[in-house]
């Protein structure tokens, strides 16, 4: 598994490109603003045929750019609770910046907590993560040792709660749950900013320690 990490937009949301280099293949995690160019470009640079995008939560700043790949006939995978959002993308505009352009999203596949998605050659693990924002999920790879986590956990932080369908005890649980349960040495892969790792935020994280 190769990994190029995407950040784009004006709150600079990382999105992935999952990379199978022997099977040629690929999965995009996320699709904030400005997204779609930067991936669909990473793809070509690698030869690889982008076989589906997973989405980690519904807010805009991950899902802005959803809609293109809807055009371009990649399918969407997401929580069957991130749907209502994600197409009715509309709702989040007093959210955003001013002058961005909405577009509703369709989501192709839906995935629920203990779903093993094989895609792109790869085995990932859907683990639930609420508290952030309704529809959030972890995608964890056991055989690569990494998790993409969305807004549920950052290196040194967590997940706002302010927001609509944000909750601070359940997003608690979610992390003591669903991120620390997995091995310390498991690489994790948020939606903004630099990659942590497991035992570290077990031990050092100030919001939520194990």
């Amino acid at each position: 598994m190769d990994i190029e990490i995407l950040p784009a937009g004006p709150i600079q949301t990382n999105s992935y490109l999952i990379i199978n280099k022997t099977e040629k293949s690929a999965i995009a995690v996320d699709a904030g603003p400005e997204a779609f160019d930067l991936i669909v470009s990473e793809a070509e640079k690698n030869s690889v045929a982008l076989k589906g995008v997973i989405i980690t939560h519904p807010h805009w700043d991950h899902i802005m750019d959803l809609h293109l790949f809807n055009k371009k006939g990649v399918p969407v995978y997401a929580s069957e609770s991130a749907v209502q959002m994600i197409e009715n993308l509309s709702q989040q505009e007093s959210m955003a910046f001013p002058g961005m352009e909405f577009h509703s999203a369709k989501v192709d596949h839906l995935l629920k907590e203990g779903d093993n998605l094989e895609l792109a050659g790869f085995e990932l693990e859907i683990r639930y993560a609420p508290g952030h924002c309704p529809g959030s999920i972890l995608i964890y790879s056991s055989s690569a040792g990494c998790c993409f986590t969305g807004d549920v956990i950052f290196d040194g932080s967590v997940g706002r709660t302010d927001l609509p369908g944000g909750n601070m005890q359940v997003l608690m649980n979610s992390i003591q749950e669903q991120v620390y349960t997995l091995p310390d040495e498991t690489i994790l892969y948020p939606g903004h900013g630099s990659s942590t790792l497991v035992g570290k935020e077990k031990i050092s994280n100030p919001f939520v320690t194990a």
